[in-house]
Formats: C-alpha cells, sequence, structure tokens
C-alpha cells in the first residue's frame, strides 16, 4: 500500500471512530461492548498503519543519509 492509500485509510479510521462515538452517546450496555471491541480495533489499525509509515520515513532518512556520504 502506498503513503497515499495509507493516509487515505487512516481518514476513513478515524471517521469511523467520530461515528462510533456519536453513536455510543446512545448505545444500551450491549451496544457500548460492540461499539467499544469496534473503536479497539480501528485504533489498532491506525497504529499499524502509523507504525508503516513511521518505518517508510525512517528507511528514506537512512537512504538520504548514504547518498549523501
Amino acid at each position: 500500500m502506498n503513503r497515499r492509500a495509507k493516509f487515505l485509510w487512516m481518514k476513513e479510521i478515524l471517521e469511523h471512530l467520530d461515528e462510533c462515538h456519536r453513536q455510543w452517546q446512545h448505545a444500551d450496555d450491549q451496544t457500548e461492548r460492540y461499539l467499544a471491541e469496534a473503536m479497539k480495533r480501528d485504533m489498532e489499525e491506525l497504529r499499524g498503519l502509523c507504525d508503516s509509515l513511521r518505518g517508510e520515513s525512517s528507511r528514506g532518512a537512512r537512504f538520504h543519509a548514504v547518498a549523501a556520504a
């Protein structure tokens, strides 16, 4: 997945988190548990995307350092 696609996926996940938050305000106990699990999965996915982007950034910095040497 390229960098742009990762950022678009992150945006979609954040929008889903926002929608879950809105629903949570009017949810019963069972729905709250479902929303909590959905939000947890979304945050884990975001973390993976952030780690992936950070890895790309550090690889790019190493490449530029080697090229400059």
